[in-house]
């Protein structure tokens, strides 16, 4: 049993304001929660909050809490820091273009860069805000996602330029979320972008190093997972609809998508026998995840079914000795890497390993898939959903949240229908955590129980002073509406 010493709290939006009272209800204090490591897993801690994970070189990489840098070489068993400074605040992205070259970046103000494998990380270059994402061909030619733009540079960072594809100056109204950014090379770098949970969306690319962007569309939801550079490639795996006029409508297919330069696409039918009742999800250069307890090597991927498609698989060198493999069911992510026969995921901000078990085949149907979502704000307010909103409006000035998200409309089973007002005070850690968090209101337990499941994704930029991260108290107060469809309102 490993025990957390703080959880995070969700968020309210503009309805919820800044108070000064104390709770007037009965107080849900939240510390000391505990959390159970699934049979089959063991907890591998970095000594930070961590925040990404990926394999790079035969090793684990991290990155978190304190600006800091880590490196695993025995499956997650033991980790060196190559990179602690507490004035790079919270690392949100990390990754490497080549063997020797790679970037970091986070709420600091700057940009860490390594040219020798990550044994060393220096100031590469100053950001204009903090950055959620990020991808870079070399020291000079870079993409940005900060806190409320996309943006470029051609001179490391010397000036930066708003992301404008010339044949889409509008892109951001239709598509302001951003799923993921990738480089090839110094000439080429692309952004995955779309509406909220849908995969329909748009690539934004650059063949000149970043001087002109341009769009492209690919229909019914074509490559709608993470972007990603394998074997010199641009790749996204996801589903595609296909027979749209065929009676009764289409099917949606697995589908994987490719390109040498973000200008043409070719379509490839991935593996069906594992991805097609779930998919495949949380996609890598190491291989996917089929439903909620399987995994797929990427050399596996693209194998079809006799007569199906073409032998897409021999241009990525499909290999005949790497197997599918069964995992212990766990909840995913898209943060996570593989050595040898063990796997690690970064779920909820903390690293959890276990031993893959080969399978000759697998049957992924039922084994529906539950993943630990990490997506960031989109670049504008597109006007949250009823039951969703954000807590940034209510925040004092220097407070920002990463993801805070509350459930405002909650349907209960135990409670009357009808609004409860609900009061919330918590402490942002330096890591960008939250401790010491209250909850009151007149709540029923199983509302109570969905907002404390809600409360478990917050993150927040840590709270700056002097150029070092400080704790700081935060409190809140709004309502939320309980609705019980046995006890409707009268």
């Amino acid at each position: 049993m490993k025990t957390q010493d703080s959880v995070r709290c969700s968020s309210p939006g503009p309805w919820l304001r800044p108070f000064a009272t104390a709770a007037v209800f009965f107080v849900w204090l939240v510390s000391g929660v505990s959390a159970q490591t699934p049979v089959g897993w063991r907890a591998s801690s970095p000594g930070f909050s961590a925040q990404v994970l990926l394999f790079h070189e035969n090793a684990m990489w991290t990155a978190g809490s304190g600006g800091t840098i880590a490196v695993s070489t025995d499956g997650g068993q033991h980790w060196q820091k190559k990179h602690e400074d507490v004035a790079d605040g919270l690392v949100l992205a990390l990754a490497f273009t080549n063997a020797r070259f790679g970037y970091a970046a986070g709420t600091g103000t700057r940009l860490l860069m390594t040219e020798d494998g990550g044994e060393t990380w220096s100031a590469g270059m100053q950001v204009p805000e903090t950055v959620y994402q990020a991808a870079f061909g070399d020291p000079a030619h870079g993409v940005i996602r900060t806190r409320s733009a996309l943006l470029a540079t051609t001179d490391g960072g010397k000036s930066w330029k708003p992301v404008s594809p010339d044949n889409d100056p509008s892109w951001s109204e239709k598509y302001p979320n951003t799923l993921s950014l990738a480089a090839l090379d110094s000439s080429h770098l692309i952004v995955r972008v779309r509406e909220g949970e849908y995969n329909d969306g748009e690539f934004l690319w650059t063949g000149d190093s970043g001087a002109t962007w341009h769009a492209n569309y690919l229909p019914n939801g074509a490559g709608g997972g993470q972007i990603f550079v394998a074997g010199g490639k641009y790749w996204s795996i996801g589903g595609e609809v296909v027979g749209k006029d065929h009676p009764g409508g289409g099917l949606n297919i697995p589908m994987a998508v490719r390109s040498a330069d973000g200008v043409e696409w070719e379509h490839l039918p991935v593996y069906r026998d594992a991805c097609h009742w779930t998919g495949c999800g949380g996609c890598t250069p190491q291989g996917c995840f089929a439903g909620g307890s399987s995994f797929v090597p990427f050399s596996r991927i693209l194998e079809t079914l006799t007569g199906e498609g073409a032998n897409s698989a021999e241009s990525i060198g499909k290999t005949s000795t790497e197997s599918l493999a069964h995992f212990p069911g766990h909840l995913l992510s898209n943060q996570w890497a593989r050595t040898d026969n063990t796997l690690c995921l970064l779920t909820h901000d903390e690293i959890e390993c276990t031993t893959l078990t080969p399978a000759a085949t697998l049957d992924t149907k039922g084994d529906q898939a539950e993943w630990d979502g990490r997506g960031f704000p989109p670049l504008r307010e597109t006007g949250p959903p009823l039951a969703r909103s954000s807590i940034q409006p209510a925040l004092k000035p220097g407070v920002h949240c990463i993801r805070c998200d509350l459930v405002r409309l909650v349907v209960s089973k135990e409670g009357n229908s009808g609004p409860v007002a609900i009061q919330f005070s918590f402490r942002i850690e330096t890591s960008g955590k939250v401790s010491h968090c209250s909850l009151s209101g007149d709540l029923p337990k199983d509302v109570r129980a969905k907002l404390e499941e809600a409360a478990a994704g917050w993150l927040f930029e840590p709270y700056m002073e002097n150029g070092r991260p400080k704790t700081t108290s935060v409190n809140l107060r709004g309502q939320i509406f309980v609705m019980n469809p046995d006890r409707p309102l009268r």
